[in-house]
């Protein structure tokens, strides 16, 4: 497994990961409304737009496939996405580690993200802090999490 920055090549590829895994998991915690609007901020080409201003990440399988994707900027990592097939393989341990490497290199003492409701068990096992409960129009229910790095 290579975690590496995203390449505009992988758009396509990218999107297709986030939007299997809201369609596929995060639809059993979301109500419809909610992940049609997610799915519209995940087109390739939104993708590669978000990449000017954050670092985007992907994680390849030894085949070249993409098989997760996450994000980074200013001490907030976002948009972890793991593809369902590849669950429970340390994708997303993987690219949790790097972001987190990324942030100590940066000088950052500590990191946030919002946590679907799915994955906040996930980011609890990592050392995370589960914080407040967020209520947001585009993404739905989230919790806000912090860690000292």
């Amino acid at each position: 497994m290579i975690i590496r920055q995203l390449k505009i090549i992988d758009a396509p590829a990218v999107s297709e990961v986030i939007i299997t895994c809201l369609k596929e998991e995060n639809s059993k915690f979301y109500p419809p409304e909610i992940i049609e609007r997610m799915v519209k901020l995940y087109t390739p080409e939104l993708i590669i737009r978000s990449a000017i201003d954050r670092l985007v990440l992907v994680a390849e399988d030894i085949n070249g496939s993409i098989v997760g994707t996450a994000t980074f900027n200013l001490g907030f990592f976002g948009s972890v996405f793991v593809h369902p097939n590849n669950a429970h393989q340390g994708v997303g341990s993987k690219l949790m580690n790097t972001l987190e490497s990324l942030a100590k290199n940066q000088g950052q003492k500590k990191v946030k993200l919002h946590s679907s409701i799915n994955a906040v068990g996930f980011y609890m096992g990592r050392g995370y802090m589960k914080g407040r409960f967020v209520k947001d129009v585009k993404f739905g229910k989230s919790y806000r999490m912090t860690k000292n790095l």
